[in-house]
């Protein structure tokens, strides 16, 4: 008795569907803290003035701390106490390692009571790159 044979062959090609899974979970993680990262630029904040300043580096991840008017420290829209704000630090650094940077946003009439400790916390976790926040100044020294 003769068995018949399939000359049907399983497919050869790679299964793509795990491959755009993770590629659609990736771009909505990075539409997702883009947009995290832009709305914590947009509080309302008056920044101080400053003759010279540099574009912020767009490729790095940059954890925004505010210190408005009054002193309150805030992060991710939420204020913070101290303790609170070292473990966001260590958390950012944990998940960044080398490229870890910090901007600090301070009112233009903040105190520097209410940002040292801010900027003591951020040298205790042992992150180097920290920028403060300005607006550019005209010529005339008002700023815009």
């Amino acid at each position: 008795m003769k068995i018949p044979q399939s000359r049907q062959r399983g497919s050869l090609g790679a299964n793509m569907t795990p491959m755009i899974d993770v590629v659609f979970l990736l771009i909505i993680f990075f539409l997702v803290s883009s947009h995290l990262a832009r709305r914590e630029s947009r509080l309302p904040m008056d920044l101080p003035g400053a003759q010279t300043s540099a574009d912020a580096d767009p490729q790095r991840a940059a954890l925004t701390i505010n210190v408005d008017q009054a002193g309150r420290v805030v992060v991710h829209g939420v204020a913070v106490n101290p303790d609170d704000l070292l473990a966001i630090l260590n958390d950012h650094l944990r998940r960044n390692e080398s490229d870890a940077a910090v901007r600090i946003r301070a009112h233009r009439f903040a105190a520097y009571r209410s940002v040292e400790p801010v900027l003591r916390t951020v040298a205790d976790t042992g992150i180097h790159d920290v920028r403060l926040s300005v607006q550019k100044s005209r010529v005339g020294g008002s700023a815009r």
